[in-house]
């Protein structure tokens, strides 16, 4: 079998979210046996002079990279500058499964679905995204963030709709996800709408970690944040929380990974309420990530709404003890609860870490954590469950549209 990848968004010009998807999926398909190949952009700013298609070749993994501006909607300028080159090289890999992105693969799917079968996986909800741009706009969101997701809602909305549509498959990251989707879209596609957790490449994570041996000791005293510093991702409750563990914890640390449309204004308010606690890192590369997270205890991520984060599921991987609010995603990653820490609010955030803290937990908190995500969130049970998906897939393709496709 030959799984072709599509995404405009890879490493190693990303960190985190879809791209680091597709990474922990293509690789461990790959050692399984499976040809896979990734096609996915590659914004001109890192390289202005690169205008043509780029191949290479990691760790079994095929990657070519079709050049795009690097401006939004990012998503959309990756195929439609791209349309006829994607559709002729899948046409002479002979793939036997396209597999997309939701977001990334209408309009593009027009030209693919005579040639393969499409499976597409979905990362968010549109009509949650546009819910919480609207009630950020009087809560300090950015007017950004405001644009994309509420004014750009009905081109989001159309787009998933029409993967959806178009997919031989469909899969969605989380159970919460894809009820989401089921009530926005439509319940008729509930049969062909299947759920499978994000996993985690664990053998290379592990690998990384240890790269740093005994140099950095693993600490009870830093919490860690790494996201996009937007409204959606909690920022002023990072804030709060500092805020309120300089009270109460003054010995305990926040370190912030990212950066964003917020950055400036968190930082004012840092400074504003002298917040001695929460350090501001930036844009970092994954291998400085990778060490703070080794001198972190908690991995912090207060937001308003995600479906499946990879994040989360890395740190808990590496032993980390995930700190959420109390949401259906964070109930659904942490069996409600059970393998990490659920708030109400910031001061609750705070009340509960010092628990854990001061009842000497931590460290079986952690055990408990690791195992239980290296055995759920292993990427080989990932791709057990997409092999499943793309014989579907296959079976039931012929390369002659049916009505609803059409």
């Amino acid at each position: 079998m030959h799984v072709v990848f599509l995404t405009h968004d890879y490493p190693p010009f990303t960190f985190g979210g879809v791209g680091t998807f597709v990474e922990n999926l293509a690789r461990p398909l790959s050692e399984a046996g499976i040809r896979t190949t990734v096609l996915c952009g590659y914004p001109m700013q890192f390289k202005p002079s690169y205008r043509q298609a780029s191949a290479e070749r990691n760790e079994a993994v095929d990657i070519i990279r079709f050049p795009y501006p690097n401006l939004p909607p990012r998503h959309l300028f990756f195929q439609l500058l791209n349309f006829s080159k994607l559709r002729d090289t899948i046409r002479k890999m002979q793939a036997d499964v396209v597999h997309g992105q939701g977001g990334s693969t209408f309009p593009a799917i027009l030209a693919l679905r005579t040639l393969a079968p499409a499976v597409v996986t979905f990362h968010d909800s549109p009509k949650s995204e546009e819910t919480l741009a609207l009630r950020s706009l009087t809560r300090g969101g950015s007017l950004s963030d405001f644009l994309t997701y509420a004014l750009g809602y009905p081109l989001w909305s159309s787009t998933f709709r029409m993967e959806l549509r178009l997919s031989k498959v469909a899969v969605a990251v989380s159970k919460a996800l894809r009820s989401d989707l089921l009530t926005e879209m439509g319940k008729q596609y509930s049969e062909k709408l299947y759920t499978i957790h994000n996993g985690v490449d664990t053998d290379r994570l592990i690998a990384r970690y240890q790269q740093f041996g005994s140099t950095i000791e693993e600490r009870g005293d830093t919490i860690l944040f790494a996201g996009r510093l937007f409204w959606r991702k909690g920022i002023y409750d990072l804030v709060r929380i500092a805020e309120s563990l300089q009270r109460k914890r003054p010995n305990l640390k926040l370190l912030v990974h990212g950066t964003g449309p917020l950055l400036r204004t968190i930082t004012d308010d840092i400074e504003r309420l002298g917040l001695r606690n929460m350090e501001i890192k930036g844009f970092t590369s994954p291998r400085t990530l990778i060490e703070n997270m080794k001198r972190s205890s908690f991995i912090l991520l207060p937001s308003a709404y995600e479906a499946y984060p990879m994040i989360i599921l890395e740190a808990m991987c590496l032993g980390k003890i995930p700190v959420m609010y109390d949401l259906p995603f964070a109930r659904e990653i942490t069996d409600n609860g059970r393998y990490g820490i659920l708030a109400t609010d910031a001061d609750d955030v705070v009340k509960k870490i010092g628990s854990v803290i001061d009842t000497g937990r931590v460290e079986s908190l952690q055990k408990r954590i690791r195992e239980y995500s290296l055995e759920n969130y292993n990427a080989k049970k990932m791709v057990h469950d997409y092999l499943t998906v793309y014989e579907k897939a296959s079976t039931s393709f012929s390369g002659t549209l049916t009505a609803e496709e059409k």
